[in-house]
């Protein structure tokens, strides 16, 4: 029996077919380019559904088994308009858009930042979906003429049942979303201009949301009775991909941003949490809730030195035919340096979320190598994930091993710098697309194939490599963090 994961992302699509063993029966992907300048950042839900229709196509033609069921995960709060002939109205405004820091204030100043975190979860922040709905609402016409206001993974749902029904974990990153009653916060959603109808009904994990249109299996030549199954926001449904099933394990997921999760003791919404940025979230097993951490500049900031000030080794490794993150990584290995990176180039995660921050490289002399530079952005993210980790212990969490997913995975650096600045075990997994895996345990769960997704993650997620602490590199790093935080205490103001 086959079950699908489908993965929408900023940066492109995905769609792994899987075997209940979690092996890969099939996999499609498609790429495109966000776009805007001047701190807008935007996706054209034309293009992503032009390179999803493309991708189920190959899927329906070139898969070797018929699909049972199949899950949806996407990336966060970016909303899709939809007119009353189902048009497209507006861009797609992405995480890390600076659009909404003036209505976060006034959200704060008309509702109180206790209540919203008592109502969502969520710390208020210009992070989160609401404020950008309020800008939308204030500049366009979109909200008043918007049918439909869907996440891209209840887009997905309703192009290939009709149905508009969304997750409670996509649904949790609005801003809007009331996570005691599990169900739309009319009085902030009322704040943008939006009506709970406009808006998709929200469903508990597995839940199934339809079978696929006749057209749209002939369409893409889909099996007919194949079910759509209530996904989840992209981080979510990688945690559950990556075996989150208890408070020993966190989940990191490595990709243009870096996310990381921890399970809460129990459902918190306290004043620590609001001044560290900590969120509150339902997760897909019942009952439980998660807290999370993040970088907003993992990838892009990796990708940032590669395009400049390490522009002339890319040029001439890549002229080699060789990888330029590969050949990074063996130069930066086994190197000390005093670089140090502030990694908020834009912006900044926790523990003080912002969209106008700036970053810092210091400790430069006429002698750094470039390895050494590249080597600091790789430290600096840790130390900033690690910064705020110390703050979430608090709450109780009881992490002794992260897994690791993602893009950034493919780095054994990385990995090992990780689990010597965190000082415990960091993991690696056979299938690195741990959303799409997600997806397809929930799927399976929802069709009956597996009994509980305690059993499907048994099932069907698998360790590839363990990094455990060297303790004459923790030692070392845990002198240079106390370094670190004196420096990002300076130049945190720093505009």
């Amino acid at each position: 029996m086959a079950y699908a994961g489908m993965d929408v992302g900023t940066s492109g699509s995905k769609m792994l077919v899987y075997d209940l063993k979690g092996n890969v029966l099939y996999k499609a992907s498609r790429k495109y380019e966000e776009s805007g300048t001047g701190g807008h950042r935007e996706l054209n839900p034309d293009t992503v559904m032009k390179n999803i229709r493309e991708m189920l196509t190959e899927v329906g033609e070139n898969c070797p088994e018929p699909i049972e069921a199949m899950a949806v995960t996407s990336l966060g709060e970016s909303i899709v308009c939809l007119g009353e002939n189902d048009e497209i109205l507006w861009n797609s405004m992405l995480t890390g858009d600076s659009r909404g820091i003036e209505e976060t204030n006034e959200i704060i100043e008309k509702v109180g930042s206790e209540r919203i975190f008592e109502i969502t979860g969520l710390p208020p922040n210009e992070l989160y979906g609401l404020p950008k709905y309020m800008w939308l609402s204030r500049n366009t016409e979109v909200i008043k003429k918007a049918k439909a206001i869907l996440f891209y993974e209840d887009y997905v749902g309703y192009m290939l049942t009709g149905q508009r029904k969304v997750s409670y974990t996509s649904a949790a990153r609005s801003m809007a979303f009331d996570i005691n009653r599990l169900t739309w916060s009319g009085e902030l959603l009322s704040l943008a201009g939006i009506d709970k109808a406009q808006m998709s009904a929200p469903v508990k994990p597995c839940t199934v949301i339809g079978t696929i249109l006749p057209g749209r299996a002939e369409e893409f030549h889909l099996n007919p009775d194949m079910k759509l199954v209530a996904g989840g926001h992209d981080q979510t449904c990688a945690a559950l991909g990556s075996g989150l099933s208890g408070m020993s394990t966190g989940e990191c997921g490595m990709g243009t941003c870096e996310f990381m999760f921890a399970m809460l003791p129990k459902a918190s919404m306290t004043s620590y949490m609001m001044e560290n940025d900590f969120t509150c979230i339902p997760y897909v097993m019942t009952d439980t809730y998660l807290s999370s951490i993040e970088i907003t500049t993992c990838g892009a900031l990796k990708n940032w030195a590669r395009d400049t000030i390490l522009g002339e080794m890319r040029c001439r490794w890549e002229a080699e035919g060789k990888d330029f993150f590969a050949e990074m990584d063996r130069c930066a290995d086994g190197i000390m340096t005093d670089v140090m990176v502030l990694p908020q180039f834009g912006s900044s995660g926790n523990p003080d979320l912002s969209m106008d921050a700036r970053g810092t490289i210091a400790g430069l002399t006429i002698h750094t190598k470039p390895e050494e530079i590249y080597r600091g952005i790789l430290e600096g993210m840790a130390f900033q994930m690690y910064l705020a980790y110390e703050r979430l212990r608090k709450l109780g969490t009881e992490m002794d091993r992260i897994a690791v997913t993602g893009g950034g995975a493919a780095s054994e650096l990385t990995l090992q710098i990780r689990s010597d600045v965190f000082n415990m075990k960091v993991v690696s997994l056979e299938n690195n697309e741990a959303g799409t895996l997600g997806c397809m345990l929930m799927a399976a769960v929802a069709d009956g194939a597996y009994v509980s997704l305690s059993q499907a993650i048994e099932s069907a997620v698998k360790i590839k490599k363990e990094y455990v602490p060297n303790p004459e590199m923790h030692r070392y790093y845990s002198e240079k963090f106390q370094r670190y935080k004196l420096l990002y205490e300076k130049m945190y103001d720093f505009k």
